[in-house]
């Protein structure tokens, strides 16, 4: 895959991350009120930025937009022009920022957060994170023309030896995990964002210190819906969350992987896993 790049034991796509930018994120300044939504692509990262932004709306904590708010802030995506650390610096606070990157390499103020700072991690079991991956690096190559992916067979492999955007899945799960205990942050599951959106949104809520009345809570928990969120965003003529939205059901993988794909996941799960406390649902 030409068009990755390794930088300390990570892979990063270089048109859309660059070497300098890498260089200057542990140092990078997060504000004291920052809400900061980590993932590991293709883990439901705007989902995510659309229910914050929508409940801090609500509450009057900010007037920003989801639509203005950068994917990832160590890359460039065509329709902002400009690194997402850059554009975020003009937003007042309190933001919402987010962010791909591993532990290690992430800003120190977001791997040993101080203050007032909050850190929302979602997960996804890996199985559907690499077929969502797989998809979305194919509708990256129509609409751009850019070759990203062979076929499903080399994206599998390469996703099953941490040859994917941001580094190894289990290296950037576990390495974010270590933090579970910390009242700075608030760890999320895709599969059950997917069964109980209600609870999990009441759970970010609670964490961003956040008081709605049942109606508003219920009609944002409504508009967030997987299907509803894929609907507006169609209907608004969004490029690039149409590029990145596809299915996001839970188990979606058996349609794609092969008997001895699953089984070669399954045992680099239980290796890595095993012990952990760490635990995904694949359906």
């Amino acid at each position: 895959m030409e068009q990755w790049f390794e930088y300390k034991g990570a892979f990063f796509d270089h048109r859309v991350v660059s070497k300098e930018t890498l260089d200057n994120m542990p140092d990078y300044i997060i504000r004291d009120d920052d809400v900061v939504i980590l993932t590991y692509p293709k883990a439901g990262t705007n989902w995510t930025i659309e229910i914050v932004n929508k409940l801090m709306r609500a509450a009057g904590k900010t007037d920003m937009e989801a639509k203005d708010i950068p994917w990832f802030f160590e890359g460039t995506l065509p329709e902002f022009g400009k690194p997402g650390h850059v554009i975020v610096e003009d937003h007042p606070s309190p933001r919402i920022v987010h962010t791909h990157l591993p532990w290690h390499l992430a800003p120190k103020m977001v791997s040993s957060p101080k203050g007032k700072v909050k850190v929302i991690v979602v997960m996804r079991n890996p199985k559907d994170t690499a077929v969502s991956l797989y998809h979305f690096l194919v509708k990256f190559e129509r609409l751009t023309g850019i070759q990203s992916v062979t076929s499903w067979d080399k994206c599998a492999e390469d996703f099953l030896n941490g040859i994917a955007p941001n580094g190894d899945f289990y290296d950037h799960a576990l390495g974010w995990w270590q933090m579970r205990d910390d009242p700075h942050f608030l760890f999320l599951k895709y599969e059950d964002m997917r069964k109980d959106l209600s609870n999990a949104v009441g759970k970010m809520k609670e964490f961003l210190d956040i008081t709605l009345d049942d109606v508003t809570t219920s009609d944002i928990v409504e508009s967030c819906t997987f299907d509803s969120l894929k609907t507006s965003w169609s209907e608004a003529g969004n490029q690039t969350k149409s590029l990145i939205v596809r299915k996001g059901v839970v188990g979606d993988w058996k349609n794609t992987f092969t008997v001895a794909q699953s089984e070669a996941y399954d045992a680099k799960y239980r290796e890595k896993l095993e012990g952990t406390g760490l635990q995904f649902d694949f359906e």
